[in-house]
């Protein structure tokens, strides 16, 4: 390995090395209206990054793949990049590597009085909650740069990964992942080496689908039902439409497996401040024979009986234990073909001038190096999410997309009815 002893901040624990292979970066977008000095922008990125120092450190590799978390290297730390475009396009930064650093921010201007800015964040530093946090506070200091001409900040420690914290807690590892539902035998191949030359990389743009503000309080005042929430309402109806483009004209039931982050932090004693844990998020399943003629309720009620069951029993707690079965070289199971629903919840309101106003959010990933897949994917990736009283989901893969893309869509408006009728 190439770098010294003293760079290194510590190996990157199983929760965190999935997303070393492809060098994922998660990003939140945002469609900025209204005044925005990229200045002042800029001066902010530049104070996050003293911030958080986690940020400007990098990841190395060595023979085998294994990722290490590294201070900052001797190179400059890249700040913010803005140039005009087209603000209805989502950039990836020219420098963007794991080597280099692990937040970027990105600014596309126009014309028009509409701007897009994204920060994107490595995966192996960050999931949803932290991300977020990383943008509000961006945000906070553009503010209060406006409002008072600097800001002062404290730097925060780097923070820990699912695993350490769980330790931490004397959790321990069970006789169950929590994922027997989906496991499937491991079909052993060789994952192929990376290619010599680099592949450039690469983004992903989940297609969405956004009800009105109506339709989403509906759902919301349905997920209050004794017996159900939110969370199991939006998955069966997930699921619901995913099993309409496996049913066929029969109409039969589908035998789906659905697998689902669960963030941790404010589950564990004491709770997790969003900026200390990188990806916090253990993991639940759900296996069903998933009949469209039946009540979407009564699967509902299912899905979140079995999540509050796995709670209560501490096995999402103890599931990141057994990471290195399923994910990585090490890996002795197979999850392939699951259906994956990752609800971040809310986008909290974040604090910004009286100038500018924030109109979309999004969420886009990019693969700094693609490489060829070292696990089973998901048969297809829902990502929820609500901004400004908005119920949003973001589909990745699942086949015919307009068709899958319409189903949901069909989905969750029937399921806004049923609250009406309930």
């Amino acid at each position: 390995m190439s770098w010294d002893e003293e760079d290194l901040v510590r190996v990157l624990g199983a929760s965190e090395q999935r997303f070393v292979r492809a060098g994922t970066y998660t990003g939140r977008s945002v469609t900025v209206v209204g005044d925005l000095d990229t200045t002042v922008l800029g001066a902010a990125f530049t104070a996050l990054q003293r911030a958080y120092p986690v940020v400007t450190c990098r990841i190395a590799e060595d023979s085998t793949g294994r990722g290490y978390l590294l201070r900052p290297g001797e190179q400059p730390v890249v700040g913010m990049t803005a140039s005009q475009g087209d603000p209805d396009v989502v950039r990836i930064p020219d420098s963007i590597d794991p080597a280099g650093q692990l937040a970027y921010l990105d600014v596309v201007l126009s014309a028009r009085g509409r701007s897009r800015v994204t920060l994107f964040v490595h995966h192996s530093i960050a999931d949803a909650g932290h991300c977020v946090e990383l943008l509000s506070r961006l945000w906070d200091l553009y503010t209060d740069h406006l409002e008072f001409g600097t800001t002062t900040v404290v730097p925060h420690d780097y923070p820990q990964s699912l695993e350490w914290h769980v330790a931490a807690r004397g959790i321990a590892r069970g006789s169950v992942s929590g994922f027997e539902d989906v496991t499937r035998p491991l079909e052993v191949a060789v994952v192929p080496p990376a290619p010599a030359i680099a592949a450039p990389p690469s983004m992903v743009r989940p297609r969405r689908i956004m009800l009105d503000e109506q339709a989403t309080a509906r759902i919301i005042g349905l997920g209050r039902v004794p017996g159900v929430t939110v969370n199991g309402l939006v998955t069966a109806a997930l699921l619901r439409a995913f099993a309409s483009e496996k049913s066929g004209v029969t109409g039969d039931p589908v035998p789906l497996g659905c697998l689902y982050p669960v963030d941790l932090r404010t589950r564990l004693e004491p709770p997790v401040p969003r900026a200390e844990g990188t990806n916090m998020a253990g993991l639940a399943s759900f296996a069903a024979q998933v009949d469209r003629s039946a009540d979407i309720l009564e699967l509902a009620e299912r899905i979140s009986h079995r999540l509050q069951r796995d709670l209560a029993e501490g096995v999402v707690q103890q599931s990141v234990l057994h990471f290195p079965n399923y994910y990585g070289p090490t890996r002795i199971h197979s999850l392939a073909g699951h259906v994956a629903v990752t609800n971040t919840g809310a986008v909290p309101a974040f604090r910004i001038p009286a100038t500018i106003t924030l109109t979309d959010y999004e969420i886009v990933y990019v693969s700094a190096h693609p490489r060829p897949s070292a696990g089973a994917a998901a048969a297809v990736t829902f990502l929820v999410y609500t901004f400004e009283g908005r119920l949003t989901v973001g589909v990745l893969g699942g086949g015919d997309g307009d068709r899958l893309v319409t189903a949901v869509r069909d989905e969750l408006t029937a399921l806004a009815e049923e609250a009406v009728n309930s």
